[in-house]
């Protein structure tokens, strides 16, 4: 009996997939989006971008996600001391109470699962009362409804990959560099 499930359709190509070896961009067929890359020697992409949810509940104000995202804004921001009163370097009307805070790359206002770091209030200007004190040295904070969407990775440019090595993940174009030695061949999924 034939199996017909979207995992072996996804695991052996069946939706399409495509080969290049030059410079251009290559995009999925319209509604699919690129699910896995190989490369058929070592090669280095020049662009490579990460689909954007469309339904994702995140609202997220902070550093540039380029992994998943790239409509944010930044939010520089620090404490006097060990507080809850976090200062911003700027105004940023889009931070609402019950948003979770986290830094961005030092773990001053660490990730945590089960008691998160929220705003309590925001004056509007450049102050936000946090429901932890903190000691933040002058750094990117990230303000989000809920966790959805990771953040705080960089944009693929001029990564060099392996030849053999399989990465997934959800793209909607790549482009390999003019110097790649050898091709790619990029899965098709929804």
């Amino acid at each position: 009996m034939a199996n017909n499930s979207t995992g072996s359709s996804y695991d052996f190509g069946q939706l399409g997939s495509a080969h290049t070896d030059s410079a251009s961009q290559l995009r999925p067929p319209k509604g699919m989006v690129i699910v896995a890359i190989q490369f058929l020697a070592d090669n280095v992409l020049s662009e490579l971008t990460a689909q954007v949810p469309k339904d994702s509940k995140t609202e997220y104000f902070g550093t540039a996600v380029a992994a998943h995202d790239n409509t944010t804004v930044t939010s520089t921001a620090s404490t006097s001391g060990s507080s809850t009163t976090l200062t911003l370097g700027a105004p940023n009307l889009s931070i609402k109470k019950g948003m979770i805070i986290e830094s961005q790359g030092d773990a001053d206002i660490p990730f945590s699962a089960s008691a998160p770091t929220t705003v309590v209030d925001y004056d509007g200007n450049v102050t936000v009362t946090m429901s932890a004190a903190h000691n933040v040295s002058s750094q990117t904070v990230g303000f989000f409804t809920e966790r959805g969407s990771g953040f705080g990775g960089i944009a693929v440019s001029g990564a060099k990959f392996p030849g053999g090595m399989t990465i997934y993940g959800r793209w909607t174009s790549v482009t390999p560099a003019a110097d790649s030695d050898g091709g790619i061949i990029c899965y098709f999924g929804h």
